[in-house]
């Protein structure tokens, strides 16, 4: 289906998501803290590089189709993005190192997969302690046609699955968004945006709360 697919993606994607809309309450979920490493699961043509590209020193996009990464590798020298690449792998099963990450997206993948929790168990297995995972997928509905004709195993995920994923996963969610279509004649379907951390361990809380009070008597003391 990708392969068949790969060229005219962000257009087929467009048939039935905002994607404005959905990057603009995607980046106001982040905020504009700068992060180290951005991990990008399922990358597709590297439109989430491209959208945080601002946010992170390193960025890294794993997907298995090879037309996708063909894409994602020209749009991403297109724009003179030179601080991600993509790479082909198995987004359930990843190279990447644990604990690596700052940032994990998942952007509109999970419904492709049979068992969406194993994305989530791998993101998280992937975040830092205190790093994030944001993931955004279709809200429930009865689209069964997308089965078919666009490959989807799963028609949209209630909160209580993701809240559920997540804990299994180790992860806090911290914030939950739904985008409804604004036009109820157009054939979109609404989204959803889970935020998720993964909770700092206490010595590292430890740490942190010690170089800040240095911080703050060098700068007393200057």
């Amino acid at each position: 289906y990708f392969e068949r697919n790969a060229a005219d993606w962000d257009a087929l994607r467009r048939l039935h998501l905002p994607e404005a809309e959905i990057e603009a309450a995607m980046r106001d979920m982040l905020g504009e803290r700068s992060v180290g490493v951005f991990v990008d699961l399922g990358v597709g043509t590297g439109r989430m590089l491209e959208v945080f590209a601002h946010l992170y020193e390193e960025g890294v996009g794993y997907d298995l189709s090879r037309d996708m990464l063909t894409i994602a590798r020209a749009k991403l020298e297109a724009a003179e993005i030179a601080h991600a690449q993509v790479r082909q792998g198995d987004i359930l099963a990843t190279p990447f190192p644990s604990e690596a990450a700052d940032v994990v997206c998942i952007h509109q993948v999970l419904h492709f997969l049979d068992d969406p929790s194993a994305a989530i168990l791998e993101a998280a297995r992937m975040t830092r302690p205190g790093g994030r995972v944001l993931v955004a997928d279709f809200a429930p509905h009865d689209r069964e046609d997308l089965r078919e004709a666009h490959a989807h195993r799963r028609l949209g995920f209630s909160d209580q699955e993701m809240a559920a994923w997540t804990a299994r996963a180790g992860l806090a969610l911290c914030d939950t968004r739904t985008l409804a279509p604004k036009d109820e004649t157009r054939d979109h379907l609404a989204v959803k945006l889970w935020l998720a951390e993964r909770p700092a361990r206490v010595e590292d809380r430890a740490e942190d709360r010690t170089g800040s009070s240095r911080r703050a008597t060098a700068g007393a003391v200057q």
